[in-house]
């Protein structure tokens, strides 16, 4: 969820950043599932993100938090003019998106573009992309030049069938029942190497089985721990990086200027751990070198 005051619009201040669009692939390139790509390297992660709108022929399901990058509503509307068969279904936040006044006017309904919104307002968190049920986008990012172009931020192509129909069975609860918030407890999926957790759950004052994993991970470290997350009042995993510390583990940490007086970085500076200030949007907790925790969700 996003942090309160905050929001989730990206750690710094000032006016959004333009510039030229990425190139928009001419046809289907689907990209290396086996690497990560990262912003502010916009060609790496936009293309990356418009390769899979590119590849789909009969159904883009996009769930997004911001929505206000005319670049993202150029590949869309591409992918729309090559594809007529083409149909795009959006679930969205209301206040970040809300009807008749989103920027981009493709994310508005039409005969082809059908929109969901969550009223729940700042809640509905998510940055993925399913392009015919069979290849995903996920990371990071929101739709804006600010993610793409100046933020840290880090996203995923995947074509696992297992994964990608665990956020389809997502995705179609939000536009196909339109059922938003807390859910009964699901254990997590797995397919290696990938385990995916979905929140938020029920009871929602419980700590999510995502954030109790990730905190296992912390206290099962042996060598090195790495953080770069924008917004983390969650106290567990400071608590869990101070005691790892303690023990003799490395721990570094890159968190966003706008968020960097909260409690638990603070809590690691007192503990003389290096903590260090960037534009920070990515949600990450690297282990030992060898196991990455990313996604939406900020520690919060």
């Amino acid at each position: 969820g996003a942090p309160a005051g905050g929001g989730d619009g990206g750690p710094g201040a000032g006016p959004t950043p333009g510039g030229a669009c990425p190139p928009l692939p001419a046809d289907c390139e689907v990209p290396d599932t086996r690497s990560p790509a990262f912003t502010p390297d916009a060609l790496d992660a936009a293309g990356q993100l418009f390769s899979v709108v590119a590849c789909a022929e009969h159904t883009l399901q996009i769930a997004i938090y911001q929505a206000r990058w005319d670049c993202i509503e150029r590949a869309l509307s591409a992918a729309l003019a090559r594809r007529p068969a083409l149909r795009v279904e959006l679930v969205v936040d209301d206040r970040e998106c809300p009807a008749g006044s989103c920027d981009a006017e493709l994310l508005r309904p039409s005969e082809r573009v059908t929109v969901r919104r969550d009223a729940r307002t700042a809640l509905m968190h998510h940055k993925f992309v399913i392009a015919d049920g069979s290849l995903l986008w996920v990371g990071s990012a929101n739709f804006t030049a600010r993610s793409f172009c100046t933020d840290v931020n880090d996203a995923l192509a995947i074509d696992d069938p297992t994964i990608v129909d665990r956020y389809g069975e997502v995705f179609d609860r939000m536009f196909g029942e339109a059922r938003f918030g807390p859910v009964a407890p699901e254990g997590p999926t797995r397919s290696d190497p990938y385990t995916v957790y979905f929140g938020p759950e029920s009871p929602v004052s419980a700590a999510p089985a995502w954030l109790t994993a990730m905190v296992a991970a912390i206290e099962g470290a042996t060598r090195t721990v790495e953080v770069m997350v924008f917004s983390w009042p969650r106290t567990e995993p400071s608590a869990a990086l101070v005691a790892a510390a303690a023990r003799g583990v490395a721990v570094r940490a890159l968190v966003a200027p706008l968020t960097a007086r909260e409690a638990p970085p603070q809590a690691l500076l007192a503990a003389g751990l290096d903590v260090r200030t960037a534009n920070v949007h990515s949600k990450v907790l690297i282990v030992d070198g060898a196991s990455v925790v990313t996604g939406s969700a900020n520690w919060s």
